[in-house]
């Protein structure tokens, strides 16, 4: 009897151990896959980059466009030629006064509605369509600019809007990073998603839910390629948002690509902290 006691609790046990194994594959596998796409989202993101550098000191040796990949490669510009890591296909969008190169999976776009009227536009002529929320904001030359130091926040837009494409050219000058607020409230202890250009966290872009103006744990990020110009040159930032899909954008690169449907509608806004030193222009929110 002492020993069928014995068994069943060792089968017991035996099947406990296998149900939480399972239960934690369950929970794991998601989140591995989830890593898995983003280093190599992250991965293409680079060799990208670095094909477009190579594609720019090729047409300024030989005085015109290469013909292929290979062509790069034997000119001693890349390593070898190039294939996406997730089996997308690379596509030159533009050659000239950039090189430009695209991915069918890391780049696909969604639609634009440049037909429409925008639903908001900034010059940056003074404060007008402006809400400040914490700091000294001002504009000079049509450029808006906080104040180095303390935390600055401004707003702009109304809380109804849902799918739109905020589209800015931002400058940092030097400091931890800037942060642009979508499909947020607009109070001052702001709630919605948040875009971090972050170099100060290891030279990142982000994207975060805030609640209550508390900002929450990454829901995507993906690394600064090499390269890049982080301080002192423009880049224009896209962020575009279609029911729970997120697209960010730098200069036409597809940088974030998810899903996320915390919050359906709201704003725009802009922060700064620290001793960052950013500067905004050409803001334009068009409807998607």
């Amino acid at each position: 009897m002492g020993d069928g006691g014995g068994n069943r609790r060792r089968v017991e046990e035996i099947v406990a151990a296998v149900t939480l194994c399972m239960a934690l594959l369950f929970i794991c596998t998601p989140l591995a896959r989830d890593h898995l796409q983003r280093a190599r989202a992250q991965e293409c993101l680079a060799q990208r980059y670095e094909i477009e550098r190579a594609e720019a000191a090729y047409r300024l040796e030989k005085r015109a466009a290469s013909k292929n990949f290979a062509a790069l490669a034997e000119a001693k510009l890349i390593a070898r030629e190039p294939a996406c890591p997730a089996g997308g296909v690379y596509v030159w969008l533009r050659r000239q006064p950039r090189p430009l190169l695209g991915c069918s999976i890391h780049d696909a776009p969604a639609p634009v509605r440049d037909d429409a009227p925008p639903l908001y536009a900034a010059d940056f002529d003074d404060l007008s369509g402006l809400t400040i929320l914490s700091g000294g904001w001002h504009t000079v030359n049509g450029v808006l600019a906080s104040r180095p130091g303390g935390d600055n926040r401004l707003k702009f837009g109304e809380t109804s809007w849902k799918d739109y494409e905020i589209r800015v050219n931002a400058l940092l000058l030097e400091g931890d990073g800037y942060s642009i607020y979508y499909r947020a409230d607009g109070r001052p202890d702001i709630s919605g998603y948040c875009f971090q250009y972050h170099p100060g966290r290891g030279n990142k872009f982000l994207v975060r839910r805030v609640s209550g103006g508390v900002e929450q744990y990454p829901l995507q990020y993906a690394g600064m390629p090499a390269g890049f110009a982080i301080y002192n040159q423009g880049h224009e930032i896209s962020i575009a948002v279609r029911g729970d899909r997120h697209t960010v954008k730098i200069d036409d690169r597809t940088v974030l690509d998810f899903s996320d449907a915390a919050f359906a509608s709201g704003g725009g806004g802009f922060q700064t902290r620290g001793r960052s030193e950013a500067y905004f222009d050409a803001l334009s929110v068009r409807q998607r």
